[in-house]
C-alpha cells in the first residue's frame, strides 16, 4: 500500500514563489521486518518444542512493542560524533522489546537476527538467554530482566532498559515479582552492564507501570545525564539523575488522562484504556535548557515543560505541585489520540496516532490544527503504532495490532501482525508546514492556504512562530522570540507571476506602559516587493507597526494600517533593493 498526501485542494494555490502545488506521493514507511508470530533463537528445535509443550513459549502471546537501532562505529561517527575509528567495522544491531503482558514469553528484550527461512527473522534474547529466564523457584531480581515495554539507545552507545518488574500485565493474574529497575548496557564495550538502579519503593505505586523513557545528555562524556521515565498508570514522571545515581517523582496533573478520551476503536476493535502520560520527546537544547514534550495516551492535547524544571529535585519533594507557569498545555487538539512521539534535532515533532497514521508538528509554530500535518497512513501496515525512534535521518517505528490483545477477538493466524517500519524524516515531512529548511515551501497545509486572498492575506514569520494575518482580524499571534529582533514578512503573491525580489528592514522598540511598567515591544517593518509579471511589473511598498505586550500581539490588523503604493517598473531595469 502506498499512502498519499494531497498537496492541492481543488482550487488554485498561490505559493510564496508563485508556484502551483500539485498532488504528490507522501514519504513512505517501508516495512523492514515483519512477523506473523514471534520466534526466538532456541538452542535447537527440540528446545523450542519443549518450551511450547510446557507453556513457556506461546507465540501468539508475544507482542513486539518497541524498536531501536545501534549501527556501531561508522554510523555513530557520522551522526553522533562518537569519536570512533572511521575504519572500524560497522555492524547494524536492531533491538525490540517484547513485554511479558501474557504468559508464554521466554524473553522480554531481544536483538533481531536473520532467520533460517527466506524473509524471516528471529529474536535473540538480549543480552543472553540467562538474563531473560525467570526461575521457577526464587527470582534473582538483580540479574533477571522481567518485562520491558520500551528502551532507548543514546548517542554514546548506552542502552537504557526500563524493567517494570511485572508479569502478565494484560491478565487477571497480573503480579509484580521484582521492583522496577533501570539497566544501562554499553553497546560499544561487549554489552557490559554500566549500571543497575532499583527505584525506591516510595516512588512506586501498586498501579505503577514504567512504560517509556527519554534520555537527556548534557555533556560530551554523558556523565551529566538525566532520564525521564513515564509511569503511565500512576500518572507520574520519574526523573533519574545518572551522575548522582538517584531518582525522584514528578507529580503533576498534566500527566493525567482525559476520561472522555479513554475509548479507542482500531480496525473494528473497541476498547477502553485510561492511560496517562506515555508519549515523551525531547526538544533541541537552547541556552542550556530544552523542553520535554509529553502527552497522556487518553488525550488529544500536547504538553511541555522545561527540563531544568524537572531536574530541580527540591521542587517535587512534597508531592503534587501547582504546574501553572511551569507546565504548559496546548490550546488546540489533535484529531485523535496519540501513543508515542519523537522529535528531530531541528524541533519537528513526529507522533503516532491511533487512526493508523503519523503526524508532524514544527515546534516553531503554535500547536494548532493549522500546523499539524498527516505525513503517513496505512490501515494495514500501521495498526496500533506502539514504539518509535529517530536514528540518524530515519524514523523507526513498530506497529503491533495491540488492540487484538485487549479482547478475545480471534485474528487470522496467517496474517502479519508485527512490523518494524522505516522512513526518511525529510521525505515524510516534505511539502508540509513542518519542513522549514531553506528552499522548501514554508506554509500551512492545503486546507489552510488554498483560500488565501493574494490581494489581502500575507504570511508573517518570526523565529519561533508563524501565522496568517488577514484584514478580517480573525487570527491571534503569540510571539515567543523575535529572531534577534528581526520579524520576517512575506507577501502572498498572485498566481501566474514570474520570479520576484524582496527586501525588508525591521526595527524593534521597547518601552514601559504606565505605572505597572508592562513592557511593550513595537515592531516597525518597512520594505518593498517587486513583482515581475508578463503584463505589468509593479512594486509594493509597505510601512507597518505592530505592538506586543508580554509577547502577545495586540493589533493584528497590521496590513490594514500599512501604507501601500504600486508603481510601474520600467522593463529592463534591475530589481529594486
Amino acid at each position: 500500500m502506498v499512502p498519499y498526501r494531497c498537496c492541492c485542494g481543488g482550487g488554485l494555490i498561490s505559493t510564496l514563489m508563485a508556484a502551483v502545488l500539485v498532488c504528490s506521493a507522501a514519504g513512505t514507511m517501508n516495512v523492514e521486518y515483519s512477523w506473523v508470530y514471534v520466534d526466538y533463537t532456541f538452542a535447537s528445535p527440540n528446545h523450542r518444542e519443549l518450551a511450547i509443550n510446557s507453556g513457556k513459549f506461546i507465540p501468539e502471546n508475544c507482542v513486539i512493542l518497541d524498536v531501536d537501532k545501534f549501527h556501531g562505529a561508522s554510523e555513530g561517527k557520522l551522526y553522533f560524533n562518537m569519536g570512533s575509528n572511521s575504519n572500524s567495522a560497522s555492524k547494524q544491531r536492531v533491538f525490540v522489546t517484547v513485554p511479558r503482558i501474557k504468559p508464554g514469553n521466554p524473553a522480554s528484550i531481544a536483538e533481531i537476527v536473520p532467520g533460517d527461512r527466506p524473509n524471516s527473522v528471529l529474536l535473540a534474547p538480549y543480552p543472553n538467554w540467562k538474563a531473560n529466564t525467570i526461575s521457577e523457584n526464587a527470582v534473582n531480581c538483580d540479574d533477571t530482566i522481567i518485562s520491558v515495554f520500551r528502551m532507548k539507545i543514546d548517542h554514546l552507545g548506552r542502552f537504557w532498559v526500563v524493567d517494570v518488574g511485572t508479569l502478565d500485565q494484560f491478565e487477571m493474574t497480573a503480579r509484580s515479582i521484582c521492583p522496577p529497575k533501570l539497566i544501562i548496557f554499553d553497546l560499544k564495550n561487549d554489552d557490559r552492564v554500566i549500571r543497575t538502579y532499583k527505584f525506591p519503593s516510595s516512588q512506586v505505586k501498586d498501579v505503577s507501570l514504567f512504560t517509556n523513557i527519554e534520555v537527556d545528555i548534557r555533556d560530551s562524556k554523558g556523565r551529566n545525564t538525566f532520564a525521564y521515565i513515564a509511569d503511565t498508570t500512576a500518572y507520574k514522571l520519574v526523573v533519574y539523575d545518572f551522575k548522582n545515581d538517584e531518582s525522584w517523582v514528578v507529580d503533576q496533573a498534566y500527566f493525567y488522562p482525559y476520561p472522555n478520551k479513554a475509548h479507542f476503536k482500531i480496525k473494528g476493535v473497541n476498547f477502553d484504556l485510561m492511560d496517562g502520560v506515555l508519549g515523551l520527546a525531547l526538544g533541541p537544547i537552547t541556552k542550556n535548557d530544552r523542553k520535554l514534550y509529553f502527552h497522556a495516551f487518553a488525550s488529544i492535547r500536547e504538553s511541555w515543560v522545561y527540563t531544568n524544571t524537572l531536574q530541580n529535585k527540591s521542587l517535587f519533594q512534597n508531592g503534587l505541585i501547582d504546574g501553572s507557569g511551569t507546565f504548559f498545555l496546548s490550546s488546540e487538539v489533535r484529531d485523535t489520540q496519540s501513543s508515542v512521539e519523537v522529535m528531530t534535532d531541528s524541533g519537528v515533532l513526529i507522533y503516532a496516532s491511533m487512526d493508523n497514521s503519523l503526524g508532524c508538528w514544527n515546534s516553531q509554530d503554535p500547536f494548532t490544527t493549522k500546523h499539524t500535518h498527516t505525513i503517513y497512513k496505512s490501515d494495514e501496515d500501521f495498526q496500533f503504532p506502539s514504539g518509535m525512534k529517530i536514528v540518524g535521518d530515519k524514523v523507526w517505528a513498530v506497529s503491533c495490532q495491540l488492540q487484538n490483545h485487549f479482547t478475545t477477538m480471534v485474528t487470522n493466524r496467517k496474517s502479519v501482525k508485527y512490523r518494524v517500519l522505516v522512513g526518511r524524516v525529510d521525505d515524510l515531512i516534505k511539502r508540509t508546514g513542518c519542513d522549514k529548511r531553506s528552499g522548501n515551501v514554508d506554509m500551512k497545509s492545503p486546507p489552510d492556504v488554498q483560500n488565501l486572498d493574494p490581494t489581502k492575506d500575507r504570511l508573517v514569520f518570526s523565529g519561533k512562530k508563524n501565522t496568517i494575518f488577514t484584514d478580517d482580524n480573525d487570527d491571534e499571534f503569540l510571539v515567543e522570540t523575535l529572531d534577534d529582533n528581526i520579524l520576517h514578512e512575506w507577501r502572498v503573491l498572485p498566481a501566474n507571476t514570474e520570479p520576484w525580489s524582496y527586501s525588508r528592514m525591521s526595527r524593534v522598540f521597547e518601552n514601559k506602559n504606565g505605572v505597572q511598567q508592562t513592557p511593550i515591544k513595537s515592531l516597525v517593518l518597512t520594505g518593498n516587493v517587486n513583482v515581475h509579471s508578463h503584463s505589468k511589473p509593479t512594486s509594493l511598498s509597505y510601512d507597518c507597526r505592530m505592538s506586543m505586550i508580554n509577547g502577545q500581539l495586540k493589533n493584528n490588523d497590521c496590513l490594514g494600517k500599512s501604507r501601500r503604493r504600486n508603481r510601474v517598473v520600467k522593463r529592463g531595469s534591475g530589481p529594486l533593493r
